[in-house]
């Protein structure tokens, strides 16, 4: 059985993040979120992934490759234009046959509900989708069920929270081309997968299986923090002698994730929902909390981040502070108001000494705030933020 990987969307609500990795290569407990969406297909069977690949194609190969490292088989398919998840779709109808996963690979799904879809599949031979409970509407769309048979997928919900919504997993099989053939394109240049599945839904043929377990929509920074303290929950902390680079008299908490390289400075505190990339660098007494810290990157002397993305080799100098959130943050002229962000500072940007983010802020790629300048709001990339 293969699965279908859609891996070619923007993340254009994550940037500065997305400025140069395509969304599914994001780290999420030190590993980027396609490849935990890959892994949950080889969970259930599946030994053939068809990757759909967009902007950004050459970073998803480069990770990949022909799939030998977990001993599965990896076709690519470009989406050379981004029309959204149904277009996408079409992409690989000349590849799959019979009944086959699709799975978006920006959002996180565990084998066993793979398993769950399989079987409903096995059971019925009808196209199915996942549909969970959700405090907010995602861009797969709204469902509307009657024992277990999917009447409607709306791209925007009626009902009052919490909705029920497609959950970005399914099983399908030809019907799925049939219906994509034909569709329009909207008035925002979408091809989306809310029409794909209404079609489906008005043929009688779409099912759901309900998922009841964690879930979260990746759409914004503090939903990336969200998923990855969830991730590195369990973590166990590995024994001083695993890890070379922590000094002895630095502070790690069991639920923080360390990767290759990592130096931990003296009397540094990591604190729970802390993940570290490969060769990341914390100095002397820096406190570094529920923060995403990319490859590479630096943390100076007596630093203190809160609720902070740091992109891959990002510079915080010493004293740095990001108190963290909650905070008003405004994406795409809404404004979100008492999220759980500290701020983001993005890829190769650097923050002079006792320089301060102020919750919520978002500093692009490559800005150089000098040191003691306060950072707000939003830094576009490749700006520069001088001391008044």
């Amino acid at each position: 059985m293969k699965a279908v990987l859609l891996a070619a969307g923007g993340g254009r609500r994550l940037g500065p993040l997305t400025e140069r990795r395509p969304k599914p290569m994001i780290p999420l407990g030190n590993q980027p979120i396609l490849e935990t969406v890959l892994e949950a297909t080889i969970g259930v069977g599946v030994d053939e992934i068809v990757l759909v690949v967009g902007r950004g194609s050459e970073r998803i190969q480069t990770h990949f490759g022909d799939g030998d490292e977990w001993d599965v088989e990896i076709e690519y398919v470009v989406q050379e234009h981004q029309l959204g998840a149904a277009h996408a779709l079409s992409q690989v109808e000349s590849v799959v046959d019979g009944h086959f996963f699709v799975v978006h690979g920006d959002q996180l799904v565990d084998a066993e509900l793979l398993g769950r879809l399989l079987d409903r599949w096995e059971e019925i031979e009808v196209p199915t989708i996942t549909a969970v409970r959700s405090d907010r509407p995602t861009e797969y769309g709204a469902v509307e069920t009657e024992d277990g048979v999917v009447r409607a997928v709306s791209r925007t919900p009626t009902d009052d929270p919490p909705f029920l919504v497609n959950g970005g997993a399914y099983v399908f099989d030809e019907r799925v081309f049939d219906v994509i053939h034909g569709m329009e394109e909207t008035d925002d240049g979408d091809f989306g997968m809310a029409t794909a599945l209404q079609r489906l839904a008005d043929g009688g043929d779409l099912s759901a299986v309900f998922h009841r377990g964690p879930w979260q929509d990746l759409t914004y920074p503090w939903d990336l923090l969200m998923t990855n303290a969830t991730l590195v929950h369990e973590h166990e902390r590995a024994e001083e002698s695993e890890r070379p680079g922590v000094h002895d008299t630095a502070a790690v908490s069991g639920s923080v994730a360390l990767d290759e390289g990592v130096s931990v400075g003296p009397n540094a505190t990591l604190l729970p929902g802390t993940s570290l990339g490969r060769n990341v660098r914390v100095g002397a007494n820096a406190v570094v909390s529920n923060c995403i810290v990319m490859p590479g990157a630096r943390i100076g002397d007596g630093a203190v981040l809160h609720d902070t993305i740091v992109g891959e080799a990002a510079e915080i100098g010493s004293n740095v502070t990001a108190e963290g959130g909650p905070a008003d943050v405004v994406i795409d002229d809404t404004v979100h108001r008492g999220v759980g962000l500290g701020g983001v500072v993005a890829d190769h940007a650097t923050l002079g000494g006792n320089a301060t983010v102020s919750p919520g802020a978002v500093v692009g790629c490559d800005v150089v705030a000098d040191g003691g300048t306060v950072l707000q709001g939003r830094i576009e990339s490749g700006e520069t933020v001088r001391r008044a």
